[in-house]
């Protein structure tokens, strides 16, 4: 009997198997067969909604699924990576992640691609990035660094540290000139630390500062001025946000079925800012609505997950996350549906795009590292326990 004991133990000893399936048996498989699912849904979405965008600039019709297949390959590659990453390595990752963010920052100012009246892609290798939305993700994993780290200093030095982190980022993007990635990143810097437990005097001040700062903007920056006013004023016609809810009136309850839709052919952007149009369009409303259901059920998942962590710099990390996830969900569809006035973020997963595309597989990767834990399961046949 004690000999089958040890042989058992040994058979199931996760210390025996290949890392590839003890990585499989670790992590959290629901979340990560929802991401599959939305990836490949995307990939349907860039190939029935692209074609007439590479007509209009002379491409192949299959041009941007090509390019889509390969950024999804490299996302990925990216997310299973970084989900092998233990704490440490994530620590690690961050620190140098944002040292790199801040010097492609810094040369999008003077290299960097010039459009719609801003400098904020770098081109290298062939490929076109927007180092913004890479470094947003690091400077969330920074930032929980950092208030964890200086956790029991004096109020000034611990978030003296991570209010500078902000404004050096805030301030690079200034001058790019791109005012809706300034209210991600101080939205996101806002929610760590409120659950980090900041004073609520100081919030009011924040809350105060960022009024200031976004009527700054509009009397500041035209281009703001003019998206927020084309929004105000009804009668000021705005066609793509008309053409986008056009999309959901054609496509009714069930849509016009798959590479039917006609907003493509209107919105140059239909198949990034506007993807969630093309999808009500040819696959209907209800279809947007059990997407939307998806992302919710998988934020739910994860944010549960985060209020059981008991790890001060994975609860801050997690939430962080969930809420770069969470407003580029709201403001994709919101967009698309006329909430909001137009602003250049993707739907993660869904939309084309590599920049999109990889800073958010690095993003889900971080989050599957965190959550792996949960379902890891040691076996101790003296001792037997479950984590």
């Amino acid at each position: 009997m004690e000999n089958w004991s040890l042989n058992n133990h040994s058979m199931f000893d996760r210390n025996n198997i290949g890392v590839l399936k003890k990585w499989w048996l670790d992590i959290d498989k629901i979340n990560f067969s929802i991401i599959l699912i939305l990836i490949i849904f995307g990939l349907m979405m860039t190939a029935t909604s692209s074609p007439p965008i590479a007509k209009r600039i002379d491409v192949d019709k299959f041009f941007f699924l090509r390019k889509q297949l390969i950024f999804a390959f490299i996302a990925l590659m990216i997310l299973i990576s970084i989900s092998f990453f233990d704490h440490e390595q994530i620590k690690l990752m961050a620190i140098l992640g944002m040292i790199f963010s801040l010097i492609l920052l810094i040369l999008v100012l003077f290299i960097g691609s010039k459009a719609k009246g801003a400098t904020r892609w770098i081109s290298f290798a062939g490929l076109t990035l927007q180092p913004s939305e890479f470094a947003k993700t690091f400077f969330i994993i920074f930032n929980a660094l950092c208030l964890q780290k200086f956790y029991y200093t004096k109020i000034q030095f611990k978030y003296g540290i991570s209010l500078l982190s902000l404004l050096i980022l805030m301030t690079l993007l200034f001058m790019q000139p791109d005012f809706g990635m300034m209210v991600s990143y101080l939205a996101i810097w806002a929610t760590q630390v409120f659950l980090y437990g900041l004073p609520l005097i100081l919030i009011g001040g924040l809350a105060f500062l960022a009024v200031f700062g976004g009527v700054g903007a509009y009397l500041s920056l035209p281009h703001v001025e003019d998206r927020i006013n084309r929004f105000l004023d009804s009668g000021k016609k705005n066609y793509q946000a008309e053409r986008a809810l056009d999309a959901f009136v054609n496509g009714s309850f069930f849509g016009k079925g798959p590479g039917n839709g006609m907003v493509k052919k209107h919105i140059p952007d239909v198949h990034t800012d506007f993807i969630f149009s093309a999808i009500a369009e040819e696959f209907g409303i209800i279809s947007c609505a059990i997407i939307l259901l998806i992302f919710g059920y998988l934020v739910i998942r994860i944010v549960k997950r985060a209020i059981e962590e008991k790890d001060l710099f994975v609860y801050l990390s997690m939430c962080g996350l969930m809420m770069q996830f969470v407003m580029q969900v709201i403001v994709n569809t919101g967009v698309s549906l006329s909430i909001f006035p137009t602003k250049g973020m993707t739907l993660p997963f869904i939309s084309y795009g590599g920049s999109s595309l990889m800073a958010t597989a690095i993003c889900f990767g971080l989050i599957m590292a965190f959550t792996k834990r949960k379902y890891h399961r040691e076996i101790d046949y003296g001792n037997t326990k479950l984590l």
